[in-house]
């Protein structure tokens, strides 16, 4: 049998769906780009500089890896409950963010419905969404990132299932407010807050989950806490979405590694967030001397990134530039974007090697 005989028998929205842009590791990109820098910064993937807890390292030995993992996740949804003050029936521990985005659609989407996202925003509610056959209306914000409410009602319809709405956004690094949040629930449609940058803002929307049955808060324990090699994330919402994604869900999402590891981190909040705080300190340093460059203009963040827009130069010619030079940044191919990088918050070392290796890139042009 031949593939184009395997392809006929293929669902046709998988034959023609757009592929996710994940960030290559340090060593594909090295490779493709014949990189010879003896240093290697990478700040393309809105990692934690810092790492886990020291904790959870020194545990990963005594965790018994030969027996499945708890499919109820008891124990981890007992922590979260405790960090989080909601009750252990609000709570859904997933691997990753991005599985609680994939079980959403799995839920309420069939081909044909629509879902709204608010660009430039996170591409993975659009990847999802193009996997379930459902179409994405992207809603563009302002000028300052900020949601068109005109807009936006003009472009909801019946057809509409899932609202998605990330803040912190990914990219620009904006949050959005409570009448943003009340506006939108106010459209009868589910909801999703992507709270992934939750740590870095200080700022939540999971007390409003109790109150509103169409709300769903997602998290994630990649970025403040370190774990982004094991996809460990979760989810708050109503005790009866939250019991049906239970059911749903696959028994043994999460792995015992990344479970253990979520309820050591939980018993070490406050020297993790010491750590967030420092990257906090790292991106206003970090934001005040690209505000010096008059080539950049820098947007305000409330996450571990910064937005950059380059004035004139070829943002692909600086970004081979500061390739070659070892440093990575991550470019975007989304409208409204295509002059803009966006840098992680590293440490201060090597923050100061990109600042300094971009000043030189720019300097040459």
């Amino acid at each position: 049998m031949n593939y184009a005989d395997i392809e006929k028998l293929m669902n046709p929205i998988i034959k023609n769906f757009k592929v996710y842009d994940a960030m290559p590791s340090n060593e594909t990109l090295i490779q493709k780009y014949s990189i010879n820098s003896e240093k290697i910064v990478k700040l393309n993937g809105n990692e934690n500089p810092f790492g886990p807890a020291p904790e959870v390292i020194d545990n990963l030995i005594n965790i018994p890896i030969n027996t499945y993992p708890d499919p109820e996740l008891i124990r981890s949804r007992k922590s979260l409950s405790e960090y989080t003050g909601l009750n252990i029936e609000n709570i859904v521990v997933s691997s990753g963010s991005d599985e609680l985005i994939d079980l959403f659609f799995r839920i309420f989407v069939t081909p044909g419905d629509e879902v709204l996202d608010f660009t430039p925003t996170f591409g993975m509610y659009a990847v999802r969404a193009g996997l379930a056959g459902a179409k994405i209306v992207p809603v563009s914000r302002n000028i300052d990132f900020e949601l068109d409410y005109e807009s936006i009602k003009q472009n909801v319809s019946d057809k509409t299932k899932i609202i998605f709405l990330a803040s912190p956004n990914n990219p620009t690094g904006n949050e959005s407010t409570l009448e943003d949040i009340e506006f939108l629930l106010s459209l009868n449609k589910i909801l999703v807050v992507d709270e992934a940058y939750f740590e870095f803002a200080k700022s939540t929307y999971a007390n409003l989950v109790e109150k509103y049955n169409n709300l769903v808060v997602i998290r994630s324990m990649s970025k403040w806490a370190g774990l982004a090699g094991l996809r460990v994330g979760y989810g708050l919402m109503s005790k009866e979405l939250a019991k049906l994604l239970m059911g749903v869900k696959n028994p043994y999402n999460v792995s015992t590694v990344a479970e253990e590891s979520l309820i050591v981190s939980l018993k070490y909040v406050d020297k993790l967030m010491e750590k967030v705080d420092e990257i906090i300190v790292q991106r206003e340093k970090l934001s005040d001397a690209l505000d010096q460059i008059d080539q950049i203009k820098v947007y305000p963040s409330k996450a571990n990134f910064l937005l950059c827009k380059l004035a004139d130069n070829d943002i692909q010619t600086i970004n081979n530039a500061l390739l070659n030079e070892g440093v990575f940044v991550r470019l975007f191919a989304t409208k409204g974007l295509e002059k803009c990088f966006r840098v992680s918050v590293g440490s201060a070392e090597d923050n100061e090697y990109f600042y300094t290796k971009l000043q030189k890139v720019l300097k040459s042009q």
